[in-house]
């Protein structure tokens, strides 16, 4: 009986002192072939019906996007070292991309190839991760902060508090949306 009474102190004295430890699940969505995305503790978990498959790189930080456009091609966008890492569709590394300018958003491209939006130029760009080359970049944005980017292979909006900037594959500025402003 005092063993017992010396075990439940323990267990409600190392209770009592844990740490609280704050865990984050932010859904990404489902891909074509219906496997569900998920990141959870800064963890890439793919599911489908057949396996779970999970990709973590610690040494990056945090996850800020990623891009389930192509499930052959999935790209995961690390703010902090502005750095981009290309999965394939069983999460193995493709390619790692270490940028030198500052990168605020960073989605799938055609091809091999990602829309980036380089902050310290204001510039959209197309950049191709197997020759490491920009091959297409935009006029410079003025009086802009986007604050978003959503893509398909042949669009790009960046979106900021108070208008849309919409872009072709050419990266040319074909619609201006303004937003409503709710009062």
């Amino acid at each position: 009986m005092q063993s017992l009474i010396k075990f439940i102190f323990l267990i409600t004295f190392s209770l009592s002192f844990a740490q609280n430890n704050e865990q984050k699940t932010d859904s990404i969505g489902t891909d074509i072939l219906n496997a569900s995305y998920v990141v959870f503790n800064n963890v890439l978990i793919k599911k489908n019906n057949s396996e779970t498959l999970s990709y973590e790189n610690i040494s990056l930080g945090e996850v800020s996007s990623v891009d389930i456009i192509n499930s052959q091609e999935i790209v995961l966008f690390y703010d902090d070292f502005n750095t981009v890492i290309v999965l394939d569709n069983q999460l193995n590394l493709i390619q790692t991309v270490l940028f030198q300018n500052t990168i605020s958003f960073a989605k799938k491209g055609i091809a091999n190839t990602l829309w980036i939006f380089n902050t310290d130029e204001n510039k959209l760009e197309l950049y191709d991760y197997k020759s490491q080359k920009i091959t297409l970049s935009s006029q410079v944005i003025t009086d802009f902060e986007p604050q978003q980017m959503e893509s398909s292979f042949n669009f790009v909006k960046l979106i900021g508090k108070e208008k849309t900037l919409i872009f072709n594959q050419y990266l040319n500025l074909t619609d201006t949306i303004i937003h409503q402003k709710n009062d």
